[in-house]
């Protein structure tokens, strides 16, 4: 039995793959399916209807109150792995999804911004939150970032964000005088400055472990949960905070909601549009004689 349900998260993960899934999908899937297989360790899956994975969520997530998108997940990975391993569909309507309640960004002040980053000690920690406060950047995006796509001359960065799309972004001064300082502190031994540009190499700037691959993105959220227990920080605060404080000063700034938009690398610019309303300053409407109040 064990070696049966090994083959289903094996094959539901090279099919993700094949796909070009992200890691962190992949992951939260495989994690789905395996509670779910646990749950059944004694049942023979490929017999199981929607009254058995109704009974199921009822009991691991209604009951437990979970959070919509965590509930829409797992439904997406039962469905998912039965049509990869069984080539079985349920019924849509028995296995609905939820509707999500669509928040309002939670953002990052600007003050609050700049004592985490001014009392930062470590040099890598203040690129991590420059490139999401100044750039716009997501934590898989940062952690993907290659050292031959920063473009200092230009003001630039290209990212490879969601499904594999390219992207460019703005890359700002204070940007890039830390990832130079970074850059010069990680490789000077092996690499060297030529008037004080970043000389070519291939590679990612942030490496993991093996130094083959990238940082793994789990380690810039640990470390941003971190900060938020450090300064208190409301619990609707992540490091995808830093994201919207970006899009949110963007606007507030005067720029263009279409440029925004591709800087993010949204697909519509309805997603875009929340920072519109969020950004804009109603507070001093012209013609109006305050002083009649």
């Amino acid at each position: 039995m064990e070696n049966e349900t090994n083959q289903y998260v094996q094959k539901v993960t090279e099919t993700l793959r094949i796909g070009e899934r992200s890691e962190r999908t992949i992951s939260n899937y495989v994690c789905a399916i395996n509670r779910f297989l646990k749950y059944f360790h004694d049942n023979d899956i490929a017999t199981l209807n929607e009254t058995d994975i109704i009974g199921y969520i009822k009991k691991s997530y209604l009951v437990k109150d979970c959070a919509a998108n965590t509930y829409n997940l797992n439904i997406s990975a039962l469905k998912y792995m039965y049509s990869i391993c069984f080539n079985k569909e349920f019924n849509n309507k028995l296995l609905p999804h939820a509707k999500l309640t669509k928040k309002i960004p939670s953002t990052l002040d600007k003050e609050i911004f700049t004592r985490i980053f001014n009392e930062e000690k470590s040099l890598k920690h203040k690129c991590w939150l420059l490139l999401g406060y100044c750039s716009g950047l997501r934590v898989e995006e940062i952690a993907g970032i290659k050292i031959e796509d920063i473009n200092p001359k230009e003001h630039k960065l290209k990212i490879l964000g969601k499904r594999k799309k390219e992207r460019f972004t703005v890359l700002p001064d204070i940007a890039i005088k830390y990832l130079r300082a970074y850059f010069k502190k990680y490789y000077y031994k092996v690499l060297y400055f030529q008037a004080n540009e970043i000389t070519k190499r291939e590679g990612y700037l942030f490496e993991g472990i093996s130094g083959n691959e990238c940082i793994n993105s789990k380690t810039i959220t640990n470390y941003f949960t971190r900060i938020k227990k450090k300064y208190n920080l409301d619990e609707d605060i992540s490091f995808h905070s830093l994201r919207h404080s970006f899009s949110t000063n963007f606007i507030k700034e005067g720029g263009d909601p279409f440029v925004l938009k591709s800087m993010l690398g949204h697909s519509s610019l309805n997603t875009t549009s929340i920072y519109v309303h969020m950004g804009r300053d109603f507070n001093n409407l012209k013609g109006v004689n305050y002083e009649r109040i």
